[in-house]
């Protein structure tokens, strides 16, 4: 498969390589594809969901009502999972 990357395309992806990041541009593609797949994947009620989780949680912050970090992550986790 021979493929074209825009000059922008190219240096980010080769500044991932420069980085340590991935280790070659062909790991670097596919990770970024893998990427977009995964957000293609999503539903739209899925990201409405999420959308209502975040006010809730940024309205909980601003208004003190803070949770253990851990106790917060597992309970993500166990909804999501």
């Amino acid at each position: 498969m021979d493929i074209s990357l825009s000059p922008d395309n190219e240096k980010f992806l080769q500044s991932q390589v420069a980085a340590g990041i991935y280790n070659s541009i062909n790991e670097a593609i596919n990770a970024t594809l893998s990427i977009a797949i995964s957000q293609i994947e999503i539903s739209p009620d899925e990201i409405a969901n999420l959308r209502m989780d975040i006010a809730k949680g940024m309205d909980d912050i601003k208004n003190g009502r803070t949770h253990d970090c851990i106790e917060f992550m597992d309970g993500l986790i166990a909804k999501y999972d």
